[in-house]
């Protein structure tokens, strides 16, 4: 079956969470691909679906044991316990004997030592054996109520399933062994019955999928309504872990249900497809197998994606036993990227096994017309021939396109990877997935060790296969075993693989050996299907919400199988076996040397109603996503860059965790059997540390993360009630990374966090906003704000320069060097013959305790009065923390003035002019801050400031200030430019007033009564129709005047009539008589013609109306003439689309073939083309 049936089928789920706290008003909702790996795979019918639901079924039989035996123990524990207790009773008594009561032992010393004694053991063997007496009835009727529910349910969807399996199994090999002489009609009849058998037998597949969630979830919530029964009331009972248990259950029950609708439209979208492809030809010609043709069971041109790969059962041609028998077994064939190869079940049938992969340049393939079996080609290698059998034509054909296109593509790409893999053999690299099937191929096809010489004479590759016990521990020959302590590298793996078969935890583990590839394996299989859906999944999930990016992934990586460089010292031994679970997921979408730091379970909220159960493994550099819940999965990689913040709020039952992103919150779940805190600040330190000037490596971060893990294991072994002393303990190491060091240098400790300056300062400004000091110092002061240049007054934005940070001592310091941009006009007779005025600002970074005090102090250049005193403004900025999420900006300013010429009053006036440029900056300022302080929103303020706004870098080379400046303030400058300010304040008054005046008419407007305003528009009504009156009658007349004009002139235009009148010339009619034109007479006569001479008037007026009716009968002519044309041409035109109708019938239905007949046809072509074209007529 082609896998394009199955890869659209995929469910895309709306991701939506509603924060009211988030940035944006409006958020998209993300859609969340969902694939059913089981339902994928039921509708292929792979091996590993058949190993999974066998499994499956042996693990429910273990089950169903285990609950029977355990229900008749339960059934003869009241009586047991009885006896029990007896007998303790009986032991107790015999504890203090009489015959010690009569002086045999001291009454005031020993005797008390065994009462007491007693007492204690009295004491403590009454509490065990309370804590032992089980509420035997309600535990007994869950167990028989699951029994008689749940599994009877499982069992008879299984037992329907198993029937049909049967039946469809028997049904293919009698229809595949049919003889190759039976005719084609019974063939199609066969045909078709075996198409209805398997669609039932794929629905049967299907329902037994959605049963398997239906049981587990249900097998879930007993086992837990199980601990809860047996452990209720006792001196162990933990009410609130239980009661976090009982909420995890009806969460779960309540997702499944939830997305049991959804596996219904999956199915349904499957079963479709698969009716599509699995439907047989209705030809008879594809039945009969003496109308194949050889050289059309190749498409040569085929491009289409089901050309490059296939997967799908064959029937293969073996043998068995001694004497050996010919038999035709079923194997799951491949062919992917110039490999073909073979998987199959094993003997148990619970996991699937593999054969060598044979590239497909050294095989050769050709249709096998002399079996005697159907639809056979060969696939003949060097070493074997193989005789595989295809179900129908269209099989076969298939088969054969894909083989010939994969071995075009590996010659033409013979220098490449995939050139280079399809020239070799290799064999199954772990023995433990090795096929052990006795046939006589399948042992043919499975090898130990092989050597390849990957396609060139001198370079040889020895490929040999071993087990995961040599591997772990150079044990070879012993079969591998899972580590039995609760930490190690590799111990029994507790996640939920897509397809859980017999072999799939040892998968698992396999893949800390293994490369990634996309060739199909054995291991691949017991994880992710025999077509390796995750691959799938991954190459489709383009968008950037999934993140994937296989920069180093191989396509037929088969060669590799050493053990990964060993985990570093500093790599906790809890954490090795998630780091191998991640890798097993996400394969080649995560870096090899990239370790797994943290790890949490929870239910994903997907929108409102919505949840999947899923994990999350955690990296220095990103954090991956893997759901699954009821068969259906879902990847998703994010970097941690894109996260700003984790917030977890404690519930009564869960705690719910909310992980935000720049553009609000991005993932929302619920955690039950997790520490949010905790996790929140593993979260809080990995985010933190990406957003470093140098983040720390994750050698560092590692040591980091298990200190708060030992830490919170300590706090949580310790007494409830903590001293004063504990709530004050200095910070952990640890704390660094909870807050930034955006540079170091400046000491963070012995601060005395002085705001008051008044003594020495003006306090100018006082401002508080709500978010962190750390984020406003970032904003104001980080290399990518803007602030420091759009705050200063009359400042050229073109011609601005900043410096890195530098040290100055101990002290940080940065110079911006930038212009005053000042006009032309008003500056036309400074010295400098220029409009802008070179100028400088100091900032140094004081003091610093991070999150929560910064001072910083700015330092312009110096201002010379009149070239005489001078003065320079000093401001000092502290920001103080005033709580976690908001803080207070302090701005202090000064002038220091030194001696000079200049009078001391002209210098204080000079200041106070100053002064006025500083409140206003310090207000632009404060205006710009809080609209910053507003974009970042209410999570994450501190990393979005450092993103947006910038860390501050220092430079490692000595930085050279300029020669301090000096700026000249002279009356001129000062009087231009407030005759400018004065222009500037007058512009604005009068836009104000007129802002004023219609305010103040909108106001009056608003705030008369209702019949005031019918009574103005009744005057106004009157108004109108005074003035629409005057119109009117205006109108009335100048439209009279107007027609007695008009009619006046038109009956002048109507005494006035034009004729044409066509004449002949007098001198041809008199030519025409033969008169002698040289004569005397006649030139008279001529010329007194032209003169027009009164005795020659009764010659004009009769030649003239004969010159009329000339005219009259010419026209009469000309319009006869066109009539004839017309008529003329609608019978030409009819009779040549007559004669085209013939030579039609002629040529296409007679087949006449005439050369004069063609000519003829064509000219009467010609002529229909013209008469279109209008160039006859």
């Amino acid at each position: 079956m082609p896998l394009s049936s199955v890869l659209g089928t995929d469910l895309p789920h709306k991701s939506q969470h509603n924060d009211t706290h988030a940035p944006q008003a409006v958020k998209k909702a993300k859609l969340i691909k969902l694939i059913s790996v089981r339902l994928k795979e039921a509708a292929l019918d792979s091996p590993s679906f058949r190993a999974s639901t066998n499994y499956q079924c042996s693990l429910l039989d273990q089950i169903e044991q285990w609950i029977d035996g355990l229900i008749r123990a339960l059934r003869r524990y009241p009586q047991q316990y009885s006896d029990f207790r007896d007998v303790n009773s009986v032991v107790l008594g015999q504890l203090i004997p009489d015959l010690l009561k009569f002086s045999v032992v001291g009454e005031e010393t020993t005797m008390n030592v065994l009462k007491t004694a007693k007492g204690r053991l009295e004491t403590l063997w009454n509490v065990g054996l309370d804590d032992m007496e089980l509420n035997d009835t309600e535990v007994i009727e869950l167990l028989s109520q699951f029994l008689k529910k749940d599994i009877k349910s499982y069992k008879d969807i299984r037992r329907n399933f198993e029937y049909l399996q049967s039946k469809y199994d028997s049904l293919l090999n009698k229809f595949s062994s049919q003889s190759k002489t039976r005719e084609p009609s019974a063939l199609r009849e066969d045909a078709f019955q075996l198409y209805e058998v398997r669609q039932s037998y794929l629905a049967a597949a299907f329902d037994i999928c959605v049963e398997n969630s239906k049981f587990q979830q249900a097998l879930d919530y007993m086992l837990i309504k199980f601990t809860q029964l047996s452990l209720q009331g006792k001196s162990n009972y933990d009410e609130k872990y239980n009661s976090k248990l009982e909420a995890w259950a009806k969460a779960g029950s309540k997702s499944t249900k939830a997305l049991l609708q959804d596996m219904k439209q999956s199915r349904a979208q499957i079963e479709k497809a698969t009716a599509l492809q699995y439907a047989p030809s209705r030809e008879l010609r594809d039945h009969n197998i003496a109308l194949i043709n050889v050289n059309e069971l190749i498409d040569t041109h085929a491009s289409s994606p089901e050309s490059n790969e296939k997967h799908a059962w064959l029937y293969m041609k073996t043998s068995v036993g001694k004497p050996s028998r010919q038999v035709w077994v079923r194997r799951w064939v491949f062919v992917k990227n110039g490999i073909f190869g073979l998987l199959s079940l094993s003997p148990s049938r619970t996991f699937v096994q593999e054969t060598d992969k044979i590239g497909v340049l050294l095989a050769n393939i050709r249709y096998a017309p002399d079996e005697d079996r159907r639809f056979c080609f060969e696939v003949k290698t060097i070493d074997s021939t193989i005789v595989f059998q295809a179900e129908s034509l269209v099989d076969l054909k298939s088969w054969l396109t894909v083989f010939s296109v994969e071995k075009q593509k590996a010659l033409d790409a013979a220098d490449s990877e995939v050139g280079k893999y399809a020239f070799g053999r290799y064999p199954p690299l772990l023995q433990e997935f090795a096929s052990t099937s006795l046939t006589s191929v399948d042992i043919e096809l499975t090898s130990t060790k092989i050597e390849n010489n990957n396609n060139s004479s001198e370079s040889h590759t020895l490929l040999a296969s071993t087990n995961l016990s040599k591997l772990i521990d150079g044990s070879e020959g012993t079969e591998f075993q899972f580590s039995s302590s609760s930490v190690g590298e590799f111990r029994d793996p507790d996640l939920n693989p897509p397809m859980v078969t017999a072999r799939s935890k040892l998968a698992l583990v396999a893949h800390a050996f293994l490369a990634p590839t996309s060739i199909p394996t054995a291991v691949t299989a017991n994880i992710w299907g025999s077509v390796n859906w995750g691959i799938y999944y991954m190459n489709d999930s383009g968008d950037s919400f999934y993140g994937f990016k296989q920069d180093n992934f191989s396509e037929n990586n088969l060669t590799s199988l050493t053990k990964k460089k060993n985990f570093p010292p500093y790599y906790p031994a809890h954490l090795m076996n998630y780091d191998i679970q991640l890798k097993s997921l996400f394969e080649a979408s995560i870096d090899p040397q990239e370790l797994v730091v943290a790890h949490f379970t929870c239910l994903w909220c997907l929108n409102q109603t919505q949840e999947l159960s899923g994990r999350c493994f955690l990296t220095v550099n990103c954090a991956y996503f893997y759901l699954n819940s009821t068969g259906f999965i879902s990847l998703s990689k994010k970097p941690i860059t894109e996260f700003v913040a984790v917030d977890v709020m404690a519930e009564k039952d869960w705690e719910v965790i909310k992980v935000y992103g720049v553009d609000g919150l991005s993932m929302k779940g619920r955690l039950f059997m997790q520490d949010g805190k905790l996790l929140q600040k593993k979260f809080d330190l990995l985010i933190n540390n990406v957003a470093r000037t140098k983040p720390k490596t994750q050698a560092e971060i590692i040591p980091l993360i298990e200190a708060m893990h030992s830490e919170e294991a300590a706090k949580n072994t310790e007494s409830s009630v903590k001293s004063s002393d504990t709530d004050d303990a200095p910070s952990k190491k640890y704390d660094e990374l909870n807050s930034f060091q955006p540079f170091t240098g400046v000491p963070a400790s012995g601060s005395k966090m002085k705001t008051n300056y008044q003594n020495e300062f003006e306090l100018t400004k006082v401002a508080n906003f709500r978010a962190p000091a750390k984020a406003v110092f970032h904003i104001l002061y980080g290399d990518h704000s803007s602030l420091a240049r759009d705050s200063i007054a009359l400042i050229d934005t073109d011609q601005f320069n900043i410096s890195p940070w530098f040290k100055e001592g101990e002290k940080l310091t940065r110079v911006l060097d930038y212009k005053i941009e000042l006009s032309r006009n008003m500056i036309s007779g400074f010295s400098r013959h220029d409009s802008s005025v070179d100028n400088r600002s100091i900032q140094t970074v004081e003091e610093l305790v991070d999150n929560k005090y910064y001072r910083i102090q700015e330092v312009r250049d110096a201002v010379q009065v009149l070239g005489g005193s001078r003065f320079s403004a000093i401001r000092k900025i502290i920001i103080i923390e005033t709580d976690a999420k908001s803080c207070k900006v302090l701005f202090y300013t000064k002038f220091n003035f030194t001696k000079g010429k200049t009078s001391r009053l002209i210098t204080k006036f000079f200041s106070k002019i100053t002064k006025n440029f500083q409140i206003k900056e310090i207000n632009s300022l404060v205006d710009q801050l809080r609209h910053c302080v507003a974009g970042l929103g209410t999570h994450g303020q501190v990393i979005k400031a450092i993103r947006t706004y910038g860390n501050l870098s220092q430079s490692d080379v000595d930085y050279r200030p300029k020669d301090d400046m000096v700026f000249d303030l002279t009356l001129q400058i000062l009087f231009k430019y407030y005759v400018r300010y004065w222009l500037y304040c007058l512009a604005k008054g009068i836009l104000n007033a007129g802002h004023h005046i219609s305010d103040l008419v909108s106001r009056f407007v608003l705030s008369v009564t209702m019949n005031k305003l019918l009574i103005a528009l009744l005057a106004l009504s009157v108004v109108f129709n005074f003035f629409l009156m005057g119109r009117s009658t205006y109108a009335y007349w100048s439209t009279k005047n107007s027609a007695k004009l008009v009619k006046s002139v038109s009956e002048q235009i109507l005494t006035t009539s034009m004729d044409r009148a066509i004449s002949l010339d007098d001198m041809e009619i008199l030519t025409s008589f033969n008169f002698n034109s040289s004569s005397g007479c006649f030139k008279k006569f001529i010329s007194s013609l032209d003169d027009g001479s009164l005795h020659l008037g009764e010659l004009r007026e009769p030649r003239h109306q004969i010159a009329l009716k000339r005219n009259d009968l010419l026209i009469q002519l000309k319009i006869l003439e066109k009539v004839e044309m017309e008529l003329v041409a609608g019978n030409y035109k009819s009779f040549v689309i007559s004669e085209l109708n013939l030579c039609k019938v002629s040529f296409e239905e007679l087949q006449v073939d005439n050369e004069a007949l063609s000519s003829y046809c064509d000219s009467c072509s010609r002529d229909y083309d013209s008469i279109v074209n209008g160039l006859l007529f």
